[in-house]
This record gives structure tokens, C-alpha cells and sequence, in this order.
């Protein structure tokens, strides 16, 4: 990311020196400080305000101007992938991020332009052909073999998505990153007390929002006896990096930024400089947990000669990296790189024996896209809520009615399954169009997590999900006659001149190879 400014040396050299920033600072508040006693506890004479105010403008004008031109961070200019991967050690006596496998890993595109990131979390038993000739083996395994280069490296050839940094993080610095910053706010969705010896982990923790420790912060992150297994874990690290997000806005966190340096030479290997991590945390400081978007790779748990391992569907796939990446993967590769749903496995030992009957192409997905745009039916609608949000979920299914939205059903689940508010993405149809409009139209859905879950074959186009403290969702004056330009409340592009493509947000041209 070495664009990450303009110009990085000009810029710094434009700047005042850290000490004139922070004398021009503390002088500022001072003054202000000063002459608004003054005026608060000093009778003044009417008739000398404006003398008061004109001596006032012009001592700190220029201080102000001063002030204005520091800039402490460098500008995040286009969009930058980042691959983040979380490693646990081998054991007391051995060295830190060598021959470690990444229990972690997730592609999180951030994109200055629309003002949003995107997290994809990509199953550590994904089953993929390893870089430079390494195989097929689960992914995790990539580190392990060549470190965070070849990680890099895998993924970039198995799903067509260019990487430009990395940063490799051990579970012990992240407990050193919250002992820094202090205790970080989290919603434990459920009761979780386990016992992983592996992990040498005693996990105990209680259900409800909390202010966690560093120790329960990996206990949470690291949580995973239970139906979900991995996945849920999955899940529960994306809702932590959605929450420690508010902690970013605390000037305290700002302040501690030299801690955090000294403590990144012992728990962070990573490729970014300091402008580039500086232009990180420039974007990041002032992003809402709405303007987080999170996928995990669409696939499934199989056994194969004995082992396990996590299949990712190629054009799921592509279809998830391709919205949360601004990338164009091709389904083909994927398919090719892991072998998908053609394979048939044979109880030999050759790579040759594994027989790929079909291999899903772009062709394929272009047409089952173009089949799934081509529905002009209302977007079809599933309202899950917890047990006891039973009024709240009917008033959600009448207002989003009375809007033209096709509710089909209501879903009752778990308390433990319904403790976040969340859009989540079921088709191929249903897309940033679907939950903007939403948003738009209902105050209420603004600060619902969006969640990209796409599948083939699928009746739901979207699932909304509300939680305990859910306020029900009333009608607005707006959602009626609400001004959408070229789109309807369906997510459709309405025609304006001969020609004129449906869904153009559907679909995007991937390459056929």
C-alpha cells in the first residue's frame, strides 16, 4: 500500500513537528480555556463585546489554522486487501510464528470510497492446493509450510483475489493488545465453560454484554465446543472485531499508539510501514459497526480418506469475494484449486485418482445469476426472532408488508442464536441494492449488521434477524412514497432507455478462466 498517501514524504514534511502540533494544542485549549472563565465570571461593559471578541478572533485564528493543518494521519486512497491470520505457538521453546499453522484467517478489503470493509473468513480446514507445489491440504497449513509470503500467495492463486499486506497476530498478543487499550465491551451471546487442554485454555464465561478481560477476550475468540464447532467460531470473531471496532474511537486508544508500536515488534509480523498502518487507523477511527459488512466462505464440512476438511462452493464463492472484494474471481479456478463438488475419491493414494467429473465454470454462474436477476418477484423475506420477540417479529412482518416487501415467514429460534441484530444475504439476488433500501426506508434497521450468505438454491432472499432488546419496526411516512431514483423497493433498475441492463449490481463479467 504504498499509495496510501499521495505523497507521504511531502506530506510529512508539510506538517508541523509533533511538539508545534501538540504547543499549538494545549496553547488553543488554554486560551479558550481562559478567556471563556473570563467572560463567564467578569461583568463586561456591553459596549466593548466587539472589541472583546475581534482581540479574541485574532489570537486564536491563528492558532486555529495551525491546528488545522495537522493531520496525523496520512489518507487512505483506494482500496486495499488485507490478509489477517491469527497463529498459536508450538510450545515454550519454540519460535514465535515459525512452523505455525493459522487457526485464523480472514480477508478484510477496505474500501475509502464507499466507507465500508469487508470481512470474509476463510475456514481453517479449507481444502485448497497450497502454493508452489505444496498439494492439497487445508489452508491453515499454507503458513506453516513457507510463512505469511506463501499463505499470501495460496490465496491469491486459489481465489483470484490480489492481497497487498498481511499481518500475522499470536494468541498471546492479542491478549497484549487488551491489556494495552484496556477492557473491550462484548455481547457472549451464551453460557461458555469448557476446558481445552490443547489450547490450554479454562474457558468460563457468562451470557450478556460485559466488559471483558484479555484473558476472556481469547476465551471468547477462541470458544468452539458446541454444534457450530470452527464455524461458530468463525462468527463469534467476526461480532468481536464488529465490537473492539468502537474501541478505536476512544482518544485513549490514540494516546496508547506508541505502547501498541513497541508491543507490534514482538506479537505482529506484517509487511505494512507505519504511513500504511497510520492510514489505516486514519479510516478505521471513525467507521460504525453498520458500515461493517462480514461473509464467511460458502461451503461445506466433508470427510475424505479419513480426514476432515471444509469445501468452499466455487460459485458461492466467487459470487462473496466478488461483492465484499470489488474483485472479479473466476469460478473455474476456485474449482480447480479445490477440488469442489466433482470430485469423487477413491481409496487410493494418488493425487491422479482424484477424478473431476465436472467442474463448475463461469459460464454456469453467469446463467444462474442471470436466472436469479431475471425474478421480478418482491424480495422474499424471512423475520427470525428469539422466543418472547414473538409481538415485536409480527409488527416487523406487517410494516415490511405494508411496504410491498413478501414476508414468507416467521422463524422462532434459540435465544443463544438471536443475540445480534443482523440482515443476512440468503440469494444471489439479494444485494447491496436490497439492504440499502431497507436501511433507507426504516430507521430502526440502520445499525443491523450485514451479513453475506449466499446459496443457489434457496427460497429466502434475506433473512431478518432481531434480538431481545429489538424495538418493533413501525411504518414512516417515508416508507411509503419513499423516492428510490432508478430503483423500486424490489431492487430492481428501472428501465430508462431501450437496452438498459436489469440488475446491474447481479452478475459481475468474471473472467472465464
Amino acid at each position: 500500500m504504498s499509495d496510501s498517501s499521495t505523497n507521504p514524504r511531502n506530506t510529512e514534511e508539510n506538517l508541523p513537528s509533533g511538539w508545534q502540533a501538540i504547543g499549538a494544542c494545549v496553547i488553543g485549549i488554554g486560551i479558550g480555556l481562559a478567556l471563556s472563565f473570563y467572560i463567564d465570571h467578569r461583568p463586561i461593559d456591553p459596549k466593548f463585546l466587539p472589541n472583546v471578541q475581534a482581540t479574541v478572533n485574532q489570537i486564536t485564528t491563528p492558532i486555529n489554522a495551525t491546528v488545522a493543518k495537522v493531520n496525523p494521519f496520512p489518507k487512505l486512497v483506494r482500496r486495499t486487501n488485507i490478509l489477517l491470520m491469527g497463529v498459536d505457538s508450538n510450545g515454550r521453546n519454540c519460535k514465535r510464528f515459525e512452523n505455525t499453522r493459522s487457526d485464523t484467517m480472514i480477508l478484510a478489503s477496505l474500501d475509502p470510497i464507499s466507507e465500508q470493509v469487508s470481512l470474509v473468513s476463510i475456514p481453517r480446514d479449507s481444502r485448497v492446493r497450497i502454493a508452489d507445489g505444496h498439494g492439497l491440504d487445508k489452508i491453515n497449513a499454507a503458513h506453516a509450510l513457507g510463512g505469511p509470503e506463501l499463505a499470501v500467495k495460496t490465496v491469491q492463486e486459489t481465489f483470484g483475489v490480489p492481497i497487498d499486506h498481511y499481518i500475522v497476530i499470536d494468541t498471546q498478543g492479542l491478549k497484549e493488545v487488551c491489556e494495552i487499550v484496556g477492557p473491550i465491551e462484548v455481547l457472549v451471546e451464551k453460557r461458555m465453560k469448557y476446558r481445552d487442554r490443547a489450547a490450554r485454555l479454562s474457558i468460563d464465561l457468562e451470557p450478556g454484554l460485559q466488559r471483558l478481560t484479555p484473558s476472556q477476550v481469547e476465551e471468547y475468540c477462541r470458544f468452539r465446543h458446541d454444534q457450530r464447532g470452527d464455524l461458530g467460531r468463525i462468527e463469534r470473531q467476526q461480532w468481536f472485531l464488529r465490537q473492539a471496532a468502537r474501541k478505536l474511537k476512544e482518544p485513549s486508544v490514540v494516546l496508547k499508539l506508541p505502547q501498541i508500536a513497541k508491543f507490534a515488534n514482538d506479537y505482529i509480523v506484517t509487511d505494512l510501514s507505519v504511513t500504511d498502518m497510520a492510514a489505516l487507523l486514519g479510516f478505521a477511527k471513525d467507521l460504525k459497526e453498520s458500515q461493517i459488512a462480514t461473509a464467511m466462505l460458502p461451503g461445506r464440512a466433508t470427510m475424505i480418506r479419513g480426514g476432515s476438511y471444509y469445501l468452499p462452493d466455487p460459485e458461492a464463492s466467487a459470487l462473496v469475494l466478488s461483492r465484499m472484494t470489488g474483485t472479479s474471481p473466476s469460478v473455474s479456478t476456485i474449482s480447480s484449486n479445490t477440488r469442489n463438488d466433482g470430485d469423487v475419491v477413491v481409496e487410493e493414494s494418488s493425487e491422479e485418482d482424484q477424478i473431476i467429473e465436472k467442474r463448475p465454470n463461469n459460464d454456469d454462474l453467469q446463467n444462474a445469476w442471470a436466472v436469479s436477476c431475471a425474478d421480478e418477484r418482491p424480495f422474499r423475506i424471512i423475520i427470525r426472532y428469539p422466543s418472547g420477540q414473538e409481538q415485536t417479529a409480527r409488527d416487523f412482518e406487517e410494516t415490511l408488508q405494508e411496504a410491498g416487501y413478501n414476508v414468507i415467514g416467521r422463524q422462532v429460534s434459540k435465544l443463544t442464536d438471536c443475540q445480534h441484530e443482523q440482515i443476512v444475504l440468503n440469494s444471489y439476488r439479494a444485494d447491496d441494492n436490497l439492504t440499502r433500501t431497507l436501511k433507507e426506508r426504516f430507521p430502526e434497521l440502520a445499525s443491523f449488521a450485514i451479513v453475506l450468505s449466499p446459496t443457489s438454491k434457496t427460497r429466502v432472499d434475506a433473512t431478518i434477524q432481531i434480538a431481545p432488546d429489538t424495538v418493533p419496526l413501525l411504518p414512516h411516512e417515508t416508507a411509503g412514497d419513499f423516492d428510490y431514483g432508478s430503483q423500486d423497493i424490489n431492487g430492481e433498475v428501472k428501465a430508462e432507455s431501450a437496452g438498459t441492463t436489469r440488475f446491474p449490481s447481479h452478475g459481475p463479467n468474471l473472467p472465464s478462466s
